[in-house]
This record gives structure tokens, C-alpha cells and sequence, in this order.
């Protein structure tokens, strides 16, 4: 039996075959403030040096600094044309985000209803277009919506009109186009906040005597308003600031605020008047944000589900909801009775129709990448839907191309880089935020998420006059600091989700048990958080893989990333071989989300059979 002298003589000596390095590090990391201090400082000086001091850089800028004039902001206001972009840029917006969350709402309530397999399934053909470059999508809306696309084809055959109609470069593109981008945002923003609400609520309230309208309309609703309210404002922020759907699917009269300063940047060479309409539309964000700070807390707009909600006073929803329900109150009886008569043979408990409208929507999401698919293997020289005959050489001619090929690798290339770092930055704040005791731990977690908050345009126009002082313009090293900065906030939700939910008592166990700081880190935290990790890292890289307006702006004399090359190519001939690189780039997408499902399978198994022993 071993004595305690030899139990502490083998730990001594333990220690000591520690190097000195490694023991001076886990000393330091055994104080708290230190080891908050160490594992803050990346996101820190990442959000501070590359988001706030460029942003105070431009606002500095657009007021001609020492001048302190607001001449170019009295242009903006005064202008007709300025004036004209902004309030197509809002209206925009503003049906964009209606249409959104209308068509979004029963899909999500779908998925709150269904078991694990069926909600797989569907959320795999979710994810697939979410996960689609934007620049993809907008393609394959160019080709739908052209004179000879599916659409106009279709109506011609059927006879119902004799010539196409001019359906693209009009704001009827730009909204669908936009409208299918946004929608898988919104159904999955909903989702995380309704799957917590327990339709037991709803059930209980027809026991008593309530319709299925009233019970949907009185009980359920209201309780899933949070969820709509932040997708609503989620999804008006992106909306706004969009230019690659507006750009290719709209017209001169569809121009949004973010087109007129990449134009003031690029061609008129206009910097202060950029700054300012850059200025113009970040404020107009923080008025947007200031409003929904009104109903719900911020960070439950972009992580429902991960967010411990501090206690708030209710005073000013529960007012406003109060008022507006007692003046509405005889036009929602009126509305309800009208709605049960209608809905009333609908209203089955296998939901059919609900689950007829989500089939549908699935293929909205959907036919644009089958569009694209079938036209690479296209015979015809041209983009014509459907194609006339089977043919590969636009396969034969990519595989070919070699300046697709370094596109591609450098776009990997890059995105791997910017995986790499925004995963360990983004890890390291999450690891801050979620085990700090500090009482403003609130404002840290959206200080983390702000590169969200700022419409890409502005940050790509606040980096692009940082660097260009710092010398980092057109480097790969700027590049990759601006896919990032990016990156970072998913990162942080996603491990933030992870964190919450991880046992701290297996680190305590291995603390007790002679592990030091880093060994517990290495040895029993990381491999616990590895499919998180996977999961975080792969949403780094898509975003890396699809960003476009910050390359646009950084990219300088390196070689073209693939969105870059895609928008060229784009803007000046549509063109089978961009279906075929297309669908390239989709089977990749679904590849990666069908490994990451694997995963989150597989270690969804391991972790009930360990538990279950």
C-alpha cells in the first residue's frame, strides 16, 4: 500500500519534470485575472484596432476633422438622389422583412412540431441554400427570372402571355432575390425561440373552451413574438445593407444606399461623401437596434437560445402590448371568427396543409440550385432553360480553367487561414464571456457580436482607409484580418451555446486530480468541445468562402478569391460554365453540411450511451 510520503514524493517529482516555461505559464493562468486578461485580448484588440478605431477614423473623416463641417451630410439630406436611395434602401428593407417573417413563421412553427429525423431532413434542405454564396443564388435568379428563363417559358407555353416579360432589373427581382436569401435566416431565428415554447400552453387553452384560432392567436403567438421581433430586426439590418442581390437584379431606379458608396468609393472617388453616407447608414442601424432595446434584449437576436437574459423591467412591452391589444381587441374577435371558418377543415393533427406549405417553400429555396445544376450540364452555347440537350463539356472546359482553379485554391487557401485564427480568437472570447463574473457582462457579449451590427459596406469602407495608413492594403495578411473580423461573432455564438452547456465539474475532477491548468484545457475541455469547434470553424470558413464586399476592397493586386471572380464574370456574360462552377461549389456546401450533421450525430450517440452506462 502506498504510504502518503510516497504519494507527495511522486507528486514533487511530478512537478518538477514540468519544464520551467510551461510551469511558469500554468502559474499564471491559476489567477483569474490574469487568465481573464490572456484569453480576452485577441477578441479585444481584434474588435477595438480593427473595427473602432477604423469606424472613428471615417466618422472623424466624414466631418473633414479639424473642419468639423457637415457639408457633405447637408448633401446627403439636400440631394434628391441621395435622398431617392435611401428611402428605396428603407422600403426595401421594410418588405423584404414583412415578406420574410410571413412566409418563414410556418415553417418554424412546423419544426418545433416534428421529431429529430423528420427536422434533420428538412433542416439539411434549410441549410443547403443558407449555406449557398450569395452570389450563386442571385445567378441562378438572373437565369429564373431572364427573358429566357423557367419563368417566362412556362407562362408562353401555357399561353398566357405572347412575349417575355421584363421580369429582371426590376424591384420585383431584387425583393424575391433577397426574400430567398433572408428566408432561411428567419426561419431558423424563429426557431430557436419557439422551440422552447411548450405547445401544452395552446392544448390546455382548447381543453377550456377555446377554438384552435383563438388558442394559436391568444396563447401561442403572443408567446413567440420575442423570436419574430428579433428576426424581424435581424433581418431588416442585413436587408438594408445588401448590394450583390440589389446590384445584379435590380435597375438604375433600384439602387440601395450601399451601391452609392461603393460608387462614391470606387469611381468618384468621393471619400468624405462616402464616409458620411457610410456614417448615414450606421446610425441609422443603432436607431433600428435602440428600437428593439425597447421589447427585448439585443443578444437575443442573434443567440435565443445561448444567452442567460438578465431580469429587465417589462414596463414599456408590457404597456405598448397592452394598449395595442385592448384597441384591436373587437377587430381580433371579428378576425378570428373569420379565420376559424375558414381554416376550421385545415386544422388536423397531422397539419397536411402545414406541411404541404413547407414542401413548397423548401422548393423556393431549392429550385434555384437545381436551375443551376441542370444547366451545367447544358448542350446549348448560351443560358437557355430548359437546356436542349445533355452535354459536359462545360465541366470538360472547368476543369480546364485554370483561373478558376487558383481562384478556387486561394479562396480556400484564405478561408482556411481565416477559420484558423477566427476559431481560436472566437473560442477564447467565448471561453471570457461565459465563465466571467464581471457585472457588465451583458454589454461585453454584444461588444463581441458588433461586427454584426455594422453593415459589411461600412466596415469594408472603415478597413479599406485603416489599412491603406497602416500599409496593410491589398496584403494577404489585411485580407485575412477583414474575413476575421467577420467570422468571430459566429464563432463566439456557437462556442458560447457550447460552454453553457458544459460540465464544469469534469474540469473540477481533473484539477483535483493533479491536472494542471493547460492539461485540463488540452486533455478533457477541448475534446469535449470538438464537434462545437467543427461546427464553429466550418461557419468561419463558409463565411470566409463567400464574402465579397471586403475582398472588393482589400483584395488589391492578389489573385481574384472565387466570389471575386464570380461578380466579374457575372457582370459581363452569363454563361453555362458559371452553372457548372456553381454546382461545384453546392455539392462542396452540401458535403460540408452533411459531415457536420455526421458529426453532430455521432457525438449526440456517444454522449446518451455514456450517459445511459
Amino acid at each position: 500500500m502506498t504510504t502518503l510520503p510516497a504519494k507527495e514524493n511522486a507528486a514533487e517529482a511530478a512537478v518538477a519534470n514540468v519544464p520551467r516555461g510551461q510551469y511558469y505559464l500554468n502559474a499564471l493562468l491559476a489567477h483569474r485575472g490574469i487568465r481573464g486578461a490572456i484569453i480576452a485580448a485577441p477578441i479585444v484588440v481584434l474588435l477595438v484596432g480593427f473595427l473602432i478605431i477604423p469606424l472613428s477614423i471615417i466618422l472623424w473623416g466624414s466631418v473633414e476633422g479639424d473642419k468639423l463641417t457637415f457639408s457633405h451630410y447637408t448633401r446627403i439630406f439636400s440631394d434628391e438622389t441621395n435622398i431617392s436611395v435611401m428611402l428605396q434602401t428603407l422600403k426595401v428593407g421594410l418588405i423584404v422583412t414583412l415578406l420574410s417573417l410571413a412566409t418563414s413563421y410556418p415553417v418554424a412553427y412546423l419544426l418545433t412540431q416534428i421529431r429529430s429525423r423528420a427536422l434533420s431532413l428538412v433542416t439539411v434542405f434549410i441549410l443547403l441554400p443558407l449555406f449557398t454564396a450569395f452570389l450563386i443564388r442571385t445567378y441562378a435568379w438572373m437565369i429564373i427570372l431572364g427573358r429566357q428563363g423557367p419563368i417566362n417559358n412556362t407562362l408562353i407555353w401555357l399561353g398566357l402571355i405572347s412575349e417575355p416579360l421584363p421580369l429582371l432589373n426590376t424591384t420585383f427581382a431584387v425583393v424575391i432575390g433577397m426574400v430567398h436569401v433572408l428566408m432561411p435566416i428567419a426561419i431558423f431565428t424563429m426557431y430557436s425561440s419557439m422551440v422552447r415554447i411548450d405547445h401544452n400552453f395552446a392544448r390546455a387553452a382548447q381543453i377550456l373552451g377555446a377554438k384552435p384560432v383563438q388558442a394559436f392567436l391568444r396563447v401561442y403567438f403572443p408567446m413567440s413574438l420575442p423570436g419574430v421581433f428579433s428576426a424581424g430586426i435581424l433581418i431588416f439590418i442585413i436587408a438594408i445593407g445588401f448590394y450583390i442581390t440589389p446590384a445584379l437584379l435590380g435597375g438604375p431606379r433600384d439602387a440601395m444606399i450601399s451601391q452609392l458608396i461603393v460608387t462614391q468609393m470606387t469611381t468618384l472617388l468621393n471619400f468624405e461623401l462616402s464616409f458620411a453616407s457610410s456614417i448615414v447608414l450606421l446610425l441609422v442601424t443603432i436607431g433600428v437596434l435602440f428600437f428593439a432595446s425597447l421589447f427585448i434584449p439585443l443578444e437575443l437576436i442573434w443567440s435565443s437560445p445561448t444567452v442567460e437574459i438578465t431580469s429587465r423591467k417589462p414596463h414599456v412591452k408590457s404597456r405598448f402590448f397592452g394598449d395595442l391589444k385592448q384597441a384591436v381587441q373587437p377587430i381580433l374577435s371579428t378576425a378570428e371568427a373569420l379565420i376559424h371558418l375558414v381554416t376550421k377543415p385545415l386544422l388536423t393533427r397531422k397539419a397536411r396543409w402545414l406541411w404541404a406549405y413547407t414542401i413548397v417553400i423548401l422548393v423556393f429555396l431549392t429550385a434555384p440550385l437545381i436551375v443551376v445544376f441542370l444547366l451545367s450540364f447544358s448542350s446549348s452555347l448560351f443560358v437557355v432553360f430548359p437546356p436542349p440537350g445533355f452535354s459536359l463539356q462545360w465541366w470538360a472546359k472547368l476543369a480546364h480553367a485554370s483561373d478558376w482553379h487558383v481562384s478556387f485554391l486561394f479562396s480556400v487557401k484564405l478561408g482556411f487561414f481565416s477559420a484558423f485564427f477566427a476559431t481560436i480568437i472566437g473560442t477564447m472570447g467565448a471561453f471570457w464571456l461565459v465563465r466571467t463574473n464581471l457585472p457588465i457582462k451583458r454589454a461585453l457579449f454584444l461588444f463581441s457580436l458588433s461586427p454584426l451590427m455594422v453593415p459589411v459596406i461600412v466596415i469594408a469602407t472603415a478597413l479599406y482607409i485603416f489599412e491603406a495608413r497602416i500599409h496593410l492594403l491589398g496584403s494577404f495578411a489585411g485580407l485575412v484580418i477583414g474575413h476575421v473580423l467577420l467570422s468571430v461573432p459566429y464563432v463566439v455564438v456557437v462556442m458560447a451555446a457550447a460552454l453553457r452547456g458544459f460540465d464544469q465539474s469534469l474540469e473540477n475532477a481533473a484539477a483535483i486530480h493533479g491536472a494542471r491548468p493547460l492539461q485540463v484545457l488540452r486533455l478533457v475541455t477541448l475534446p469535449l468541445l470538438k464537434p462545437a469547434l467543427l461546427t464553429a470553424g466550418l461557419l468561419a470558413f463558409l463565411t470566409s468562402f463567400d464574402e465579397l464586399l471586403i475582398t472588393m476592397f482589400m483584395i488589391g493586386r492578389q489573385t481574384l478569391t472565387l466570389p471575386f471572380k464570380f461578380w466579374n464574370d457575372i457582370r459581363y456574360e452569363l454563361n453555362p460554365l458559371l452553372s457548372a462552377a456553381s454546382t461545384f461549389i453546392v455539392l462542396l456546401v452540401a458535403a460540408a453540411i452533411l459531415t457536420a450533421q455526421w458529426i453532430k450525430v455521432r457525438h449526440d450517440r456517444r454522449t446518451s450511451a455514456g450517459t445511459s452506462k
